[in-house]
């Protein structure tokens, strides 16, 4: 009797820019498996049967109150750590528009939610991926 293989579970993240050249990040909370204490993305798990644009707009609407409206896939790759942090396929979206006013942590996954400017997000010690900086910089031409 052959197991039919689960698919490779599979995030979504958007990385929120302004006007104002600033990039919207969350500190993830200390008791998340995954990059406890870092600061990342906001996003999460893709549902079954959902596709990745609706995911990215359920994610963004359920940890910060805003819906995108603007939005570009960015960056898809495998997760890199799989043996600390679980296999996973990871979507990187740049978010340029969204409706919903200010973003509000309306979740306990992140600890704190707040806007960084390029040098900002450069000088953390604790990104959780320093691609997310090259992401938000290459969007903003």
């Amino acid at each position: 009797m052959t197991r039919a293989k689960r698919p490779m579970p599979e995030t979504v993240s958007a990385l929120f820019v302004d006007r104002d050249r600033k990039v919207l990040l969350g500190l993830r909370a200390v008791w998340k498996r995954a990059w406890p204490g870092h600061w990342d993305a906001i996003g999460g798990h893709v549902e079954p049967g959902e596709v990745l644009d609706q995911a990215l707009i359920r994610e963004c609407r359920e940890e910060v109150g805003l819906t995108p409206t603007r939005y570009e896939l960015v960056l898809s790759e495998a997760e890199r750590f799989p043996e600390r942090n679980g296999a996973a396929l990871h979507h990187i979206y740049v978010v340029s528009d969204w409706e919903g006013g200010n973003a509000v942590n309306l979740v306990e996954e992140h600890d704190e939610i707040r806007w960084f400017s390029l040098e900002e997000m450069a000088a953390l010690p604790n990104l959780t991926i320093p691609d997310l900086i090259r992401l938000a910089r290459a969007s903003l031409g």
